[in-house]
């Protein structure tokens, strides 16, 4: 069975899992001091096998060089990894803690609240988390000498969460997106989705028909029976269609909505995911609803208009840059489910980078 992990108990299941044998992590972002507090040495750290990622510049690529890259074969990354699995003969955890100070509390308690599940070898959970592993394994590059290079750029690059002591003090970011990027851990758990267009009555007719069919099929069906009667009426307005496995897997509890109307005027909406349902192949419907709360955490007054009218001139940017990255005739969206997803998008919007027209998870 599967044990439940506070915030007080994930530092010391990692720690135990990594003594064990054949350990495997996949996990997002490997912080100063991961290597001395999680392995001790060296040549114990380079009997495992890891997957990072270096996308999003929150890995510090000195320590990736103690981890032993670029020469290191079993030291791999994979761009848009989010996960947090650390496996071994000892067991798996499944948490929200990166391998860093602030996630796991190397030298002091983690500033972060996380949690956790721990599973025992042999469990179901256990087989399918080695299972997956493997699978991303073969996707994964080796950290090369490019793959530091690329890491100590993004690093270079990244939000700083604060500033030595005398340091000067830089300007607030003028626009909400741009502060939302520049303070990932004061907005977590906050997404940003860039829309274009609206949904009809007929796709909200056919999101309802398909979550009500899947939710029939359920022994224990996500939705009650109230909840599921209003999806008939969703307002249209509220229903985001045509997304991806990728997108729907990675979609935010609460998301900031940047949406550019027929007429190019752009506004703000602030939402929570109420549901999700897929209609095709690769095609989903996110149900969303209205939300006070993400209005209030990111300081949101005015209407959805006036709310984006002062940022008009960022957000003409953005949408000109998704329309070039999504290609000729095609309308340009994208999901960025954490801050440091709107931070990356940012800075290829602001260097006028060209980039794969779907986003790392």
């Amino acid at each position: 069975m599967a044990r439940f992990l506070d915030h007080k108990q994930v530092r010391d299941a990692v720690q135990a899992v990594i003594a064990g044998d054949d350990v495997r992590c996949a996990v997002a972002f490997w912080g100063d001091g991961a290597l001395k507090a999680l392995f001790g040495s060296k040549k114990r750290a380079s009997k495992a096998q890891i997957i990072c990622d270096l996308s999003m510049g929150g890995t510090n690529p000195e320590e990736l060089a103690l981890l032993g890259a670029p020469n290191n074969p079993d030291l791999k990354h994979l761009g848009g990894l989010h996960a947090k699995l650390y496996l071994s003969s000892a067991g798996m955890v499944v948490t929200s803690a990166n391998a860093s100070n602030r996630g796991i509390g190397f030298v002091e308690p983690a500033v972060l609240t996380e949690c956790g599940t721990f599973h025992r070898p042999g469990t179901t959970a256990f087989r399918k988390g080695a299972e997956w592993f493997d699978t991303l394994w073969g996707k994964a590059e080796m950290v090369d000498p490019v793959a530091l290079a690329t890491a100590r750029a993004a690093w270079a690059k990244r939000p700083r969460h604060g500033a030595p002591k005398g340091a000067p003090l830089t300007a607030r970011p003028d626009t909400l997106l741009r502060r939302i990027a520049a303070d990932p851990e004061g907005y977590r758990g906050i997404g940003v989705v860039f829309s274009t267009g609206e949904a009809g009555r007929e796709d909200v007719q056919q999101a309802a028909e398909e979550a009500m069919a899947v939710e029939g099929k359920r022994r224990k069906p996500k939705l009650k029976k109230e909840e599921i009667s209003r999806l008939p009426t969703w307002p249209k307005g509220n229903l985001f269609i045509g997304w991806s496995d990728a997108d729907a897997n990675a979609w935010p509890g609460l998301f900031l909505c940047a949406h550019r109307g027929a007429r190019g005027a752009y506004s703000y909406w602030c939402y929570s995911r109420f549901f999700e349902v897929k209609l095709n192949r690769d095609e989903w419907s996110i149900f969303a609803e209205p939300s006070r709360e993400l209005r209030s955490r990111i300081g949101l007054t005015g209407s959805a208009r006036q709310s984006a009218r002062a940022e008009s001139e960022l957000l003409e940017k953005i949408f000109t840059y998704l329309d070039a990255v999504a290609g000729p005739d095609e309308i340009g969206y994208r999901l960025c489910e954490s801050p440091m997803h709107l931070g990356q998008l940012l800075a290829d919007v602001d260097a006028g980078r060209s980039t794969d027209a779907n986003p790392v998870e």
